[in-house]
């Protein structure tokens, strides 16, 4: 899953300017009637991260919960995969901490 941070290609010290510049050059590559879900990505990144107390409380606080539209493709696609990749993708995007049930039996 990637930060906000990565979604505006820009680096976790950039400042409020080089956020907004950021945020707008991705709007310009991926306008919202052309690209509905990547916009609603980039502007949901923006959001958390567009003031410098949003980026601290992000950098301190952030528990990265994983976007429901990758977990929502991982079940999808589970039909083609094989039960062990499928674990290994779980995992890689929510955490090894973390444990998951999918379908009945445990991740």
């Amino acid at each position: 899953m990637k930060t906000p941070f990565e979604i505006l290609n820009v680096p976790e010290d950039a400042d409020d300017r080089q956020i907004k510049d950021a945020y707008l050059q991705e709007v310009r590559k991926f306008p919202p009637e052309r690209h509905p879900e990547q916009f609603k990505r980039i502007r949901q990144a923006y959001e958390r991260i567009a003031t410098e107390e949003d980026r601290l409380r992000f950098l301190l606080f952030d528990t990265s919960i994983p976007d429901p539209a990758d977990m929502v493709m991982l079940v999808l696609d589970s039909k083609k995969r094989n039960r062990a990749d499928l674990r290994k993708d779980f995992r890689q995007l929510l955490g090894d901490s973390l444990k998951f049930t999918v379908k009945g039996f445990e991740i």
